[in-house]
């Protein structure tokens, strides 16, 4: 049975807990949820703090709707998508697609937020941005989810500026995942009807912060302008029993050059890296014996496909991320954006029967376009689309949920800000 979601009131109390007991020390490098992420720090000179001073404080709302079409929510190689909407028998009584309707779906993203701005430390000025959003799935119910977001920015001397940032997302369905298998029949080989599946819900949580450095300085005369950001986070994600062994905690780290090539033209380079750990523990794996050349399941035989092994699995893994994005303005009241980005995961397990993890390398790319008009002074509607590929340098497991995929985006947004 799943558990029950928290509130929008419980999540908020939920992420100022997180913000008081966990250390920052984000990016969204190891996150494949959609959320939405604060926008990229303008290469242009920051302006004078003077106004703001005598102004005082001023509020600023924000308002966000849109709607997406995912062609392959849970990340699943084609066979996989099939089963998903024509499971057998034996998927049925495992509960391998409980709560997965359909492989394909339309999400509509409601945000909501505001922007505190006014005086801060030294005379500059500081930037308070609280937001929360609501992913609504339309046949994938169980996966609609809420997400909280806090950013405190602080402008410094010669156009610096620090940032931190929080994001919690309380409850995220992912898919479900083999947690056990019985063998009924006493056969050495588990079908599909034997395996038993639980539901694969996460909590999930970002600290971080990020310090902008200006190289360059656009001007009229010299409409050149480059920003170096640094940054630096925590990212944790904790399953409930008894997948807890998927657990991730871990480091990241980021650079970015953010350069202002005049003529409402900007390019953005980045690399972000996470080390994140899982606690290695003993899990139920389905091995084929005649790959080790061992009698894994104690029948006496080692012939076995598909044999019930329970052995440490460690899921640990280090990633790396490199994303370039051209944005540019063909008039004033409109900019394209053009991005890609390459993903490189390597799983660090040695142990000896971790048939899953050991030795696994993931790579993926990714494209992207977006065009944003501006209807009206503070409103914008935004049209865009992504396609990513995965591949991995071996088959996938037994279990099958290690997959090859492809995935294409397409979504339609209007928001408001003041």
């Amino acid at each position: 049975m799943r558990a029950k979601r928290l509130s929008v009131g419980s999540a908020l109390a939920a992420l100022a807990l997180a913000t008081s007991t966990v250390t920052p020390t984000s990016a969204q490098s190891v996150a494949n949820a959609a959320q939405t992420a604060p926008p990229a720090p303008n290469t242009k000179p920051a302006s004078s703090n003077r106004g703001d001073r005598n102004a005082g404080w001023r509020v600023s709302p924000a308002l966000g709707v849109a709607a997406q079409y995912d062609d392959n929510v849970f990340y699943l190689s084609p066979t996989r998508k099939s089963d998903v909407s024509a499971p057998s028998g034996g998927q049925l009584i495992s509960g391998r697609y409980n709560d997965m309707k359909s492989a394909t779906d339309v999400l509509t993203t409601m945000s909501a937020g505001f922007t505190l701005k006014g005086p801060g430390l030294m005379g500059k000025t500081s930037v308070l941005t609280p937001e929360v959003s609501y992913d609504l799935y339309t046949q994938n119910t169980a996966r609609s989810n809420v997400s909280l977001g806090l950013s405190l920015q602080q402008e410094l001397w010669s156009d610096g500026r620090l940032r931190l940032q929080g994001r919690l997302t309380p409850s995220y369905f992912a898919r479900n995942y083999m947690a056990d298998a019985v063998d009924q029949d006493s056969n050495g080989s588990i079908s599909e009807a034997e395996r038993v599946y639980a539901t694969g819900e996460y909590r999930e949580g970002e600290l971080g912060a990020d310090y902008r450095l200006p190289l360059a300085k656009a001007t009229r005369s010299h409409p050149f302008g480059a920003v170096l950001q640094l940054g630096g986070g925590y990212y944790s994600r904790s399953y409930g029993a008894p997948l807890t062994g998927r657990d991730l905690h871990g480091p990241t780290t980021s650079a970015k050059l953010l350069f202002d090539l005049g003529h409402r033209v900007d390019l953005d380079l980045g690399y972000d890296f996470a080390s994140v750990g899982a606690p290695p523990s003993d899990q139920v794996l389905l091995l084929n014996e005649p790959d080790y050349g061992q009698d894994l399941n104690g029948n006496g035989t080692a012939t076995d496909l598909n044999a019930r092994v329970l052995t440490m699995v460690d899921r640990s893994r280090k990633e790396h991320n490199l994303g370039a994005s051209l944005r540019f303005g063909p008039s004033q009241g409109m900019d394209v954006k053009l991005g890609y980005e390459y993903r490189w995961r390597r799983y660090t397990s040695n142990e000896p029967l971790d048939g899953v993890n050991s030795g696994r390398v993931d790579k993926r790319h990714q494209i992207s376009a977006d065009l944003r008009f501006r209807l009206m002074k503070d409103l914008r509607l935004r049209l865009g689309g992504a396609h990513s590929t995965q591949k991995l340098n071996r088959a996938g497991d037994t279990a099958g949920e290690i997959d090859d995929y492809t995935r294409s985006l397409g979504r339609l947004g209007l928001s408001y800000q003041m």
